[in-house]
């Protein structure tokens, strides 16, 4: 009975050693998956500058420098689903829009004020996709600056290894 698991599991291993070169060569950086949320330069920019409202700097790294903005493309990019990522693309572009009708300039060239007072009446919106675009921006921003390995180690005083082994310690009473 032991031979047959032996010989079984030998059998088994064999396969998966001759599939292993097969397998390993089939990842190439053409079948990798690309970024389906695709967004140029002034959207990044644009992405960014939220971030960094939500998140600013003080004594604390703001959401430009932990560059919070990729931690969200990429989760829009790979989690979402591709209607999400419209809406987020869109809402992106409704931002601009939204500024230059109020402003009369673009949310760069903004003040301070100005994005701030944008991102509350965007908080507040009635349209449904913008809120859920405020509301996404929010979330993903508070994830990744909680996560961040800055916010992690400074903020959260998290140790990867917990305790201490101190072998050679004089005792007193």
């Amino acid at each position: 009975m032991k031979r047959r698991a032996v010989f079984s599991t030998l059998g088994l291993s064999a396969l998966g050693v001759g599939a292993l070169p097969s397998w390993a060569n089939a990842w190439t950086p053409s079948k990798i998956k690309k970024d389906s949320l695709l967004l140029n330069t002034v959207e990044e920019n644009l992405l960014a500058d939220l971030t960094e409202v939500i998140i600013p700097e003080t004594s604390t790294p703001g959401a430009k420098i932990l560059e919070i903005s990729k931690f969200i493309k990429t989760m829009i990019s790979d989690v979402h689903s591709k209607d999400d990522q419209t809406k987020f693309k869109s809402g992106l572009g409704k931002v601009e829009e939204i500024t230059r009708v109020l402003y009369g300039k673009s949310y760069s060239e903004c003040s301070k004020e100005q994005k701030m007072h944008l991102l509350q009446g965007l908080n507040l919106s009635s349209e449904k996709d913008q809120k859920w675009f405020f509301d996404t921006v929010k979330r993903l921003s508070v994830q990744a600056y909680t996560t961040s390995e800055y916010y992690m180690i400074n903020i959260a005083k998290f140790e990867f290894a917990p305790a201490r082994y101190y072998g050679c310690v004089p005792l007193t009473q």
